[in-house]
């Protein structure tokens, strides 16, 4: 079966930090623990907590938010892999709309958006959560009549493991757990994309 869609997460795999919420939280000084604590417990919703975090950010100008950040690096290498490739990419992510700067490498591109007022944060668009990231991705696949039968999923979290699990090529990149890894049929550890775009230019190939 040719692979025909490479679905990548977006935060630890794409960048370099973990978690968007997070890194945002730092850059703007805010503090995210209780509205985490809250989800964590059941207290709240994804979608209570993803607006909880955002009103937090009420009024950040928008300049900063969405200022430079670094990527993982061989980003561009890797990106160059998949349009040779002629696969569809579709990046899901259950971060923060900031990182959309990099939706020119994919043909679909899903995260959850700030909504800005006169420039500044105001809300929050949810789309995706830690726990639907496989209806996303399926959705979009259904709209290009492909199935998980011809797909990649790369992803490194337990957010991705319901993409992972239905894949016919999963590959845990850098995973935070050995759940993620196990759930894997190729586990790559590396500081860079490189041995990940060497990875699929091959397997890409070899099912062409």
């Amino acid at each position: 079966m040719k692979y025909r869609a490479v679905i990548l997460d977006v935060d630890g795999v794409i960048t370099p930090f973990r978690s968007a919420w997070q890194r945002l939280h730092a850059v703007l000084g805010t503090d995210g623990s209780l509205n985490r604590a809250l989800y964590k417990l059941g207290l709240i919703d994804y979608y209570e907590w993803a607006l909880y975090d955002a009103l937090l950010w009420h009024g950040a100008p928008k300049r900063v938010v969405e200022a430079y950040f670094q990527t993982t690096r061989g980003l561009s290498a890797l990106c160059d892999v998949l349009k040779e490739a002629g696969v569809y990419t579709i990046a899901v992510s259950a971060g923060v709309g900031y990182t959309r700067s990099l939706a020119p490498c994919f043909h679909f591109y899903v995260v959850n958006d700030l909504v800005y007022s006169d420039g500044a944060v105001a809300t929050v668009s949810v789309s995706v959560s830690d726990r639907n990231k496989d209806e996303v991705a399926e959705r979009i696949m259904s709209l290009l009549g492909v199935g998980w039968d011809e797909a990649v999923v790369v992803g490194d979290g337990e957010a991705d493991l319901s993409m992972m699990r239905k894949a016919a090529l999963p590959i845990a990149f850098n995973p935070v757990s050995e759940e993620v890894a196990r759930a894997a049929k190729v586990v790559i550890r590396a500081d860079s994309l490189l041995p990940l775009a060497k990875y699929l230019k091959a397997a890409l190939r070899r099912e062409a």
